[in-house]
């Protein structure tokens, strides 16, 4: 059970975070959001938080204070110098629920995990964000219970449009046309579809490779000339390979085998 008092700090936004925030906050408590350089934190930089601020309706991020003396809990992100009460994750070693299999996805989504501290049940769209969160391609392949793959579906491509600015029809073709293209692709020596060339992968390829139930390999050039590598819907051994054979390279390396997830990057990675 958690303390009136305590706060919560989350990490990067996505659609499990914004639910987060919201069940948070619906429970009376507060919520706050990990930052680094004054900014909110994203997906790379959840794990070296410097400070906290709170990010209004406006989107804009406001200096907040983080109280010594009371409780919080660390949501997918790190705070340098502090200790939480508990910490809510999935994605590195330790986590309380990096191992969860697909069969127990709630244990092993963040999303189900902090309802688990509120005491709270599930709704069913709670359970389809945390599905697609913590296991996206073994949930579309019926592999969570409870889960409705279609539903999942329409679900994800919603999200996506109100991000993009896409209609819906057009994030839905997307998908389909992705999820044909990862089929075309598929290597039966190496077991997955491969996109080597970042020009020439389809803009929604991981999630139609999930959607068709395709372990995909591709690369994507970042911003500042890093060339990133990913791996998806793989097996645990697949996964623990991909991982292994990075490590060799000397690459930086993220991954969860049980998610069937990883990736590498380094600024001089050929």
């Amino acid at each position: 059970m958690i303390d009136k008092d305590t706060t919560f700090l989350l990490g990067a936004q996505d659609p499990e975070m914004r639910e987060i925030e919201r069940v948070v906050r619906d429970a009376g408590l507060a919520a706050l959001h990990a930052a680094r350089g004054g900014r909110r934190c994203d997906a790379r930089t959840a794990y070296l938080a410097d400070a906290v601020v709170r990010v209004g309706a406006d989107g804009v991020a406001r200096a907040a204070v983080l109280r010594p003396a009371l409780p919080f809990v660390e949501v997918e992100c790190t705070l340098d110098g502090r200790v939480p009460a508990c910490r809510v994750d999935h994605h590195r070693p330790g986590d309380p629920g990096f191992e969860a299999p697909p069969e127990d996805f709630l244990r092993g989504a963040s999303l189900g995990q902090v309802l688990a501290l509120l005491e709270r049940e599930a709704t069913p769209t709670q359970r389809l964000l945390a599905a697609g969160d913590h296991c996206l391609t073994a949930a579309y392949a019926g592999r969570c219970p409870g889960v409705a793959p279609d539903e999942l579906l329409f679900l994800r491509a919603s999200w996506k449009a109100r991000i993009s600015g896409r209609s819906l029809t057009d994030v839905v073709d997307g998908i389909q046309d992705a999820a044909r293209r990862a089929r075309g692709r598929l290597d039966a020596e190496h077991g997955e579809a491969r996109f080597l060339d970042p020009t020439e992968v389809p803009g929604d390829l991981p999630e139609g490779a999930a959607y068709a139930g395709v372990p995909v390999r591709y690369r994507d050039l970042l911003r500042d000339g890093t060339l990133k590598e990913m791996f998806k819907g793989g097996t645990p051994a697949a996964v623990e390979a991909f991982m292994a054979e990075h490590r060799r390279a000397g690459r930086v390396v993220y991954g969860n085998p049980w998610r069937g997830y990883a990736g590498a990057y380094d600024a001089a990675f050929r």
